[in-house]
């Protein structure tokens, strides 16, 4: 198994809490029920997000896959991300730290 991390952003138009549909808050019930499941069963290591989602802001999740396509696929299967609610961009990960 290898690390990775993929790095999430919400997209721009639902900075505005009035944009926000019944679907997209489906969505993203779902994407935090696959995370809270995955993280149990010991795929993903590490979750969080900066305290202001807007504009810089930004969620990561760390965990683990075989391959580089293999955690793209991952990615890409996130609710938030297929649901259009975040976009997202995957990277290898190496800790150097950890307490």
């Amino acid at each position: 198994m290898k690390t990775f991390i993929y790095q999430l952003k919400l997209d721009p138009r639902l900075y505005d809490n009035h944009a926000w549909t019944d679907e997209g808050k489906k969505a993203v019930e779902c994407h935090y029920i696959r995370l809270k499941e995955d993280f149990e069963k010991g795929i993903i290591i590490h979750v969080g997000r900066t305290e202001d989602p807007t504009y810089d802001g930004f969620g990561i999740v760390v965990f683990n896959a075989l391959s580089i396509e293999e955690a793209k696929a991952y990615m890409l299967d996130d609710p938030a991300v297929k649901g259009g609610q975040m976009t997202a961009k995957v990277f290898p990960y190496k800790q150097a730290f950890h307490q």
